[in-house]
């Protein structure tokens, strides 16, 4: 596996405080730094960060963190975390889908239930994917996908409608609402989460005091326990990853087993990628 972390960094700051050289401009404003993982200059990077933090700013715009395997790495995975790669707006609390937020966690906003089938504008779903999820975390898969995951009787998950909004109200569409149904996998203490790598969040501003949230970015690879896997083939974490603000709301991840990530292999299912997760 090879891991690096990318920055976007203000040119202004890039061009005063960072090496000669390192990176590449993206426009007159913008530089991009991309470095392994285990590059010392990260570390440099976190310096400079947290010196920022201290005036109550930062140093760069944004960061992420990609993870490349080979494929045999990814063959011999016994757990993969299924990341969504395609996006929709609006959600659906924006098109007439109704929860019952009076259920949720008023620390984290976690554990709201959807009272209304999944109502969306199906014509913002990106084009020729088998899986996208909206801002606030509704999962949506194509025909294709449902006919694979059952023809191949795998489990974990069950398919909803899907309601288009139009001008004449809700609509079925071809659409399905991915519900995972198995037992959630739980996290070990080897899944690194915080507010950036360089802020692991020790005070716990964005932990839920009930054990809701994991923490506000994911950071490392995922761990959950072996013990917690009911065997299926499609599960959640049982902690989340975010924080409630407006209509985004806090997330689990997705895990799915070898046999899942082959038949979307098989059918060349787009819209994800994959990353290994362990169990322990």
């Amino acid at each position: 596996m090879r891991e690096t972390i990318e920055f976007r960094i203000p040119e202004r700051h890039a061009a005063r405080l960072l090496e000669p050289g390192l990176g590449v401009r993206l426009d007159e404003s913008t530089r991009k730094v991309v470095l392994p993982i285990e590059d010392k200059r990260i570390q440099e990077i976190g310096r400079i960060e947290r010196s920022f933090t201290q005036k109550g700013t930062s140093f760069f715009l944004g960061w992420s963190i990609h993870r490349r395997y080979t494929e045999e790495e990814l063959r011999s995975a016994e757990l993969l975390n299924l990341v969504i790669r395609a996006y929709l707006e609006p959600p659906g609390s924006m098109c007439g889908t109704e929860y019952d937020d009076a259920v949720a966690c008023q620390h984290c906003g976690a554990g709201a239930q959807m009272k209304t089938p999944l109502v969306l504008n199906t014509r913002r779903v990106p084009k020729n994917k088998d899986i996208a999820q909206t801002i606030a975390g509704e999962i949506v898969v194509s025909p294709r996908f449902v006919t694979a995951f059952q023809e191949h009787g795998l489990r974990g998950a069950e398919f909803r409608p899907v309601l288009h909004q139009g001008r004449k109200g809700p609509q079925p569409s071809e659409l399905s609402h991915l519900v995972v149904t198995s037992r959630p996998l739980k996290l070990t203490s080897r899944t690194v989460a915080g507010n950036n790598p360089f802020d692991l969040d020790e005070r716990n501003e964005h932990r839920c005091p009930k054990g809701h949230i994991a923490g506000l970015n994911q950071l490392s690879e995922l761990y959950v326990e072996r013990a917690s896997h009911d065997g299926s083939d499609i599960c959640l974490t049982d902690k989340l990853f975010g924080d409630r603000r407006g209509e985004l709301r806090p997330e689990p991840r997705l895990l799915i087993s070898p046999k899942l990530s082959g038949v979307l292999t098989e059918m060349k299912a787009k819209g994800f990628i994959l990353e290994l997760a362990h169990f322990e």
